[in-house]
């Protein structure tokens, strides 16, 4: 019995860190997001440091679906504030920021495949 009890907290210990390294890599404006905030709230989180006329200068590109009348949106994060046409990144290196109604749902991958295989969303590749 004292291997299995081994086993679980090895594992649990293991997923804490796992977590824990996943949240550490974040950039803090995005650990600052909370699910609930409106869109213009993530614009202006996600904008802090930076400088120039860019309305959306933290973020990649963006996707927009209508689902059952309700808007879908899907902001992807940039740390490094570069964006698609004029750099090449890949989809795994950005943040995805899932939005319905001009609320965020959630923030990272595991949120935005959820949300795209419940909605029938063919996810772009990683």
């Amino acid at each position: 019995m004292r291997t299995c009890v081994v086993r679980r907290s090895t594992l649990a210990l293991g997923a804490l860190a796992a977590l824990t390294l996943i949240a550490g890599c974040q950039d803090k404006r995005v650990q600052q997001l909370q699910a609930g905030i409106t869109r213009d709230s993530v614009l202006s989180v996600t904008a802090q440091g930076t400088q120039g006329s860019d309305s959306m200068p933290s973020i990649y590109k963006r996707d927009q679906y209508l689902i059952n009348g309700k808007t879908l949106e899907v902001l992807y994060f940039d740390s490094q504030n570069r964006k698609a046409g004029r750099d090449s990144v890949p989809l795994r290196k950005l943040t995805p920021l899932v939005m319905l109604d001009n609320k965020l749902v959630g923030k990272g991958w595991p949120v935005w495949d959820s949300v795209a295989a419940a909605n029938k969303i063919p996810v772009p590749k990683k």
